[in-house]
């Protein structure tokens, strides 16, 4: 019966508002632009349906939105004082469009059971993503002509950008969650099937060259066998990611550079480029330690430090700070590292639910248990990050969190389907 269900539910079948829903992961692939004018779009949508119905309810369980849109404010308050106030205004601003994004979700995806619909629709654009990827590390090109980056690592849709890894592991980890349920139950046969598709995901992210994204595929994935597989299984898959690991270090010139800079990273990290940048943005902090120097100001403030090691050849600015807490600390203040750490311990209180129950058969609970892991890989400390401000990295935060209260929501009606 169920599975009647689902081979029913087709694009025809969406309404309005879960195409919308569908279509968020193809904007990402067309670029920040197309990414800023869909969110100002489901912004303009979610206040219009909110005006029109007036039948919205926010009760406790939301009182991470009312945090948030004080943090807003505040952000938006210190903005006055900034260096370059527009851009601070602006992206105070601009968060907005993010937390209407997450409440659209939540309140207008009415129809839970095609979410699975939406997943598996995900999953194809990932694939066609890991393909393009290998085809452009063989053929310096894409499918549609793209050349490969400028510094030679594929980068399939994204051009110049160097995302490609970051946008299929974030989009993956918890459709990994999902179908993990259906891994279990299948034969032999259909299971290696599985494994070859995880194997070829696996090493796309391998050969874009993004450590970060690689160490959070490994680390989701670990997290993943633990939580379904058995003792013998968990191991034989740590042996299989360290086989698969070291396969790619001997075989891959560009897998191997990037590893091996990664260790004389972290072997002396103090030294190293991250450590200059998070040297420089401890420095502002400790200068502008109650209100920060605003959003988007931590570009032009640092430029009027003196640099404490002025002959070290790593550059001791950026566009960020690239930490999230260093980047609110620097640029908020203690005031706003506050209020922002009372938002993320709400919005995991709120999500945690899911770690309350053993419906491991769930495969819509088993994905928000992966969106739950990529909200805890935004905030863990000790990462290197992008902006958590800009469109390509907010984006992803907002939509997870979305996606995971949207399941948490409805969950009794999942238990039915």
């Amino acid at each position: 019966m169920k599975k009647n269900i689902f081979k029913k539910i087709s694009l025809r079948n969406l309404n309005f508002f879960e195409k919308i829903v569908l279509f968020f992961p193809f904007c990402v692939l067309a670029g920040s632009l197309i990414i800023n004018i869909y969110l100002i779009f489901v912004s303009i949508i979610f206040v219009y349906q909110l005006i029109k119905d007036k039948k919205l309810e926010i009760g406790n369980d939301f009182n991470w939105v009312i945090i948030y849109v004080i943090f807003i404010t505040y952000c938006f308050t210190i903005s006055f004082f900034a260096s370059d106030i527009y851009n601070s205004i602006r992206a105070s601003i601009g968060q907005i469009r993010f937390l209407l994004f997450s409440l659209f979700i939540i309140f207008f995806f009415k129809d839970i059971k095609k979410l699975n619909f939406l997943i598996n629709v995900w999953f194809i654009l990932v694939l066609v993503v890991v393909f393009d990827v290998l085809f452009q590390s063989i053929f310096l090109f894409n499918i549609i002509g793209i050349p490969i980056s400028n510094i030679l690592r594929p980068s399939s849709f994204f051009g110049d950008e160097v995302v490609a890894g970051a946008f299929i592991v974030y989009s993956f980890i918890p459709i990994m969650f999902f179908y993990m349920n259906k891994f279990i139950k299948k034969d032999i046969k259909k299971k290696i099937i599985y494994i070859l598709i995880y194997s070829t995901i696996f090493y796309a992210v391998v050969v874009t060259g993004e450590r970060l994204a690689l160490i959070m595929f490994l680390g989701a994935s670990l997290v993943n066998v633990i939580f379904f597989l058995r003792l013998y299984q968990i191991f034989l898959t740590l042996i299989f990611f360290i086989i698969f690991l070291l396969l790619a270090y001997l075989f891959n010139e560009m897998f191997q550079s990037r590893v091996n800079t990664m260790v004389e990273v972290l072997s002396n990290f103090y030294h190293s480029s991250w450590g200059r940048l998070y040297e420089s943005s401890y420095m502002l902090f400790k200068e502008n330690y109650l209100t920060g120097v605003g959003l988007k100001n931590y570009r032009v403030d640092c430029d009027f430090q003196i640099d404490p090691r002025p002959t070290h050849p790593e550059q001791f600015c950026s566009s960020h700070p690239h930490n999230l807490f260093l980047e609110i600390l620097s640029e908020t203040g203690v005031i706003g590292f506050s209020i922002f750490t009372i938002f993320i311990i709400l919005i995991f209180k709120r999500i945690s639910k899911i770690l309350n129950f053993n419906y491991k058969e769930l495969s819509l609970f088993n994905f928000a248990r992966g969106s739950f892991i990529i909200l805890l890989i935004y905030v863990w400390p000790i990462k290197t990050s992008g902006s958590f401000f800009t469109t390509f990295n907010g984006s992803f935060f907002w939509f997870n969190l979305g996606l995971s209260i949207l399941i948490i929501k409805n969950f009794k009606k999942i238990k039915n389907i």
